[in-house]
């Protein structure tokens, strides 16, 4: 089994900080710390992917990682069975980013 690195730690106080209905939840169902691992493991196959395959900056590359697993949390927090980001997940919000417009 894999370990919860510094990366699932700060993915975990996020989900506690602004889903703590989610956290409860999958407390409850004794799925916490299997989501944080799916969600560290996701986030760290997702920044391998952007930096050494599309040769993207680090730091773009963390602010969209981080938006995977943040975005995957809010949406999830109102549901019955919350789960980290799904590849369908991914992808529909990348084209809806695409979409939105920049501010000045």
């Amino acid at each position: 089994m894999t370990e919860r690195t510094a990366l699932g730690e700060k993915i975990l106080n996020h989900w506690r900080e602004h889903c703590p209905q989610m956290v409860l939840d999958l407390e409850k169902q004794n799925r916490l710390e299997q989501a944080v691992l799916e969600a560290q493991s996701q986030t760290g196959d997702l920044l391998y992917e952007l930096v050494s395959v599309k040769k993207m900056d680090y730091q773009a590359a963390w602010e969209l990682a981080m938006e995977e697993w943040a975005f995957a949390a809010s949406e999830s927090s109102s549901s019955k069975n919350p789960s980290p980001p799904s590849q369908s997940q991914t992808s529909s919000r990348k084209s809806r980013r695409r979409r939105g417009g920049t501010s000045a």
